[in-house]
Formats: structure tokens, C-alpha cells, sequence
């Protein structure tokens, strides 16, 4: 935990509670994020310990008790026309993310840098999923992998096929997708830390960061490229576990293939997917890619008789129950197959 402090005020309670735990989601935790809902308790903590930054609501504001508080103050305004000298200002009647957002670019300089990873997180493991064949529930097994490693550990899934239709079957708009984290990765790498918890949609146990809307939106993305951000990504958060659900729409793939500790292809035991599978593997092999090949399972599921619409259900499923033999028998070798442990 770091020693730096943030200070939130405001009357009511379960407002700044909110606030506090969001601010505490964004940061990482290496803060230490103190809760008022009264200016005199605030002023009488800042007297006795050393606090970087208060965050006030106009309501909580008292002039005459933090006008000569020793710390940086951003206050919540309420009314347009409020004015504070002392203060920087922020509008307080805005969505959540779009708060944060605002906050977060106007904390002191080096309490907003890509460096404050959570203290103690270790090297993610790495996990694709792919195959050469079509509706053999890829994204389905993805999911309830994610949902089931989620109960446990932190998570966070992202999908590259085209069109992938995640807003119908979500039934949300999403704000940000990964063109947005691309964005960042190139122009404000040392933000990602701060970025990331504002764009990923936490559905279940599962954080996911929603695919581009159109391969045309990231096709000039080489592999190299691909791995360079995963790596900042890792360096930036506290990530257990990367899911890739991968397509051939995504360019650079088996760049991105070697990258990963270890990659999922589900089959169908039918002429037409048995030849797909067949010549996908000639391939592999004939273009020396037996690394690739050396960490692919294959799995040819069974036929299920229900399978949930709702993504965040697919734990409760009989889905769920085959992917957690996976995870069972399968998850605890990646360790000693990582290929990018260290990098």
C-alpha cells in the first residue's frame, strides 16, 4: 500500500462510499483512500496526518475550514456559478465513468502514472482460444472459462472477431471498445493504468473489454504490436488470467498465438470441420509453427441440451461444468509452459 493519501467528503454517506471504491478500483489500491461526511472530521484528519488530495462536494464545502487546508483540493460542484479559488472544479451530476475520467486527470502530477501497478501482482497467464472452423461455441467456452476463473482470480477477456455483435447480445451500449485502449497504448501509454478500469465492462466475475466494431478498425495492427500492448497491459493492472478469444479476422494471429501460454481449438466431428482441423494443422507444420501446435488442447464438446443466452450464466451451466474439468486438469500446467513470463 502506498503511503500517499486521498481524502473524500461528502454528506452523503453512500455517495462517498461509491466514490471512494471507485477511486480505489482506478488507482489499484496503492492509495489509500480515506472517507468523511463532514468538513470538520475531514479538517481535523488533515491536521493530524498527511494527506496529498481532497476530493469535497460543494455541499460538504466550508471555506472557512479549507481555506488553509496544506493539501490539494478538487471540489464537486453542484451549481454551475459556485466559484472557489482555492479548488480546482469538477461537476459533480456526471455518470460514474466520466467522474473518474475527470478526477483522475487533475490529481497531483505522479499519482496518475502507468507505474502504479498493484504492489505484489506477479506475470498473468496467457490464454487463446481459437479455431479454423465456425459456430462450434468458441466465444460461448471462452466466457464460461472467464466466469469460472473470475470466482477466483482477476480476469479479463477480449474478443477480436468481426462484427461480433457484443451489444444485441449484451443488450448495452458499450463506450469504449479496444480501439480506445489502442488509442491510449499509442498516445498516453503512461495513463493506461488509470484508463483500463474505465473502459472494461465488468459482467459476472468476468472483465471484459469489448471487441473493435469492425476488423477495418484495427487491421493495420501488426502482431508485434498486438504483444507489445498485451505486455503493457500486464505491467499496468493486476491481472491473473488474459483471454483472447481469437479469429483469423485479427492480423498478426499467430504472432499473437505464440504469445499465449496456452491455446484452446474446439472441433467437430464431421467430414467438413475434420478437413478444416486437418489442413489448418498441415499448415502449422509446414510453416515450422510446432510451437504453436506443442500448446494447443483440442476439444470436441459434447452436445448440451441448454445452453444459457445470458453470458453471465454460462457458469451455471452444463457448459460450465465440462470447461471446469478443463480448468481443473488442464490450468495448472501453464506455469511451467509460459512463454512470456519475465519479458
Amino acid at each position: 500500500m502506498n503511503d500517499r493519501v486521498i481524502a473524500v467528503c461528502d454528506m452523503d454517506p453512500c455517495y462517498a462510499m461509491n466514490l471512494s471504491g471507485a477511486l480505489d478500483e482506478a488507482l489499484y489500491g496503492n492509495f489509500k483512500i480515506s472517507t468523511f461526511t463532514s468538513s470538520s472530521a475531514l479538517c481535523e484528519y488533515v491536521a493530524a496526518h498527511e494527506v496529498d488530495t481532497a476530493i469535497i462536494s460543494e455541499s460538504s464545502y466550508d471555506s472557512d475550514l479549507m481555506q488553509a487546508l496544506p493539501v490539494s483540493l478538487i471540489l464537486l460542484r453542484e451549481n454551475p456559478d459556485f466559484v472557489a479559488e482555492n479548488a480546482i472544479l469538477i461537476d459533480r451530476f456526471q455518470s460514474r465513468e466520466v467522474l473518474i475520467n475527470s478526477v483522475l486527470k487533475v490529481l497531483p502530477e505522479g499519482m496518475n502514472s502507468s507505474s502504479q501497478k498493484r504492489l505484489g501482482s506477479c506475470a498473468w497467464k496467457v490464454i487463446g482460444i481459437y479455431s479454423p472452423i465456425r459456430r462450434c461455441l468458441q466465444t460461448t467456452f471462452a466466457l464460461a472459462m472467464g466466469q469460472l476463473l473470475g470466482a477466483d482470480h482477476r480476469v479479463l477477456y477480449m474478443n477480436f472477431e468481426n462484427y461480433s455483435g457484443f451489444s444485441g447480445w449484451f443488450n448495452t451500449e458499450f463506450g469504449n471498445d479496444v480501439t480506445d485502449l489502442l488509442y491510449y497504448f499509442d498516445c498516453e501509454r503512461d495513463k493506461l493504468s488509470l484508463r483500463i478500469p474505465l473502459m472494461v465492462h465488468r459482467i459476472g466475475n468476468l472483465d471484459i473489454l469489448p471487441p473493435a466494431q469492425s476488423y477495418y478498425d484495427t487491421y493495420d495492427r501488426t502482431g508485434s504490436r498486438w504483444v507489445e500492448m498485451f505486455k503493457e497491459v500486464e505491467g499496468a493492472t493486476d491481472y491473473e488470467y488474459l483471454i483472447l478469444d481469437l479469429t483469423d479476422s485479427m492480423n498478426g494471429l499467430l504472432e499473437v498465438m505464440e504469445y499465449c501460454d496456452r491455446i484452446y481449438t474446439l472441433v467437430r466431428d464431421d467430414i467438413i470441420s475434420r478437413s478444416k482441423i486437418e489442413q489448418y494443422e498441415n499448415w502449422m507444420v509446414e510453416h515450422s509453427r510446432a510451437d504453436i501446435m506443442g500448446k494447443t488442447l483440442k476439444f470436441d464438446l459434447p452436445e448440451f441440451i441448454d445452453v444459457p443466452v445470458k453470458p453471465d450464466m454460462f457458469a451455471h451451466s452444463e457448459l460450465a461444468g465440462y470447461v471446469k474439468a478443463v480448468i481443473t486438469d488442464d490450468l495448472g500446467k501453464i506455469g511451467d509452459l509460459s512463454t512470456h513470463a519475465g519479458d
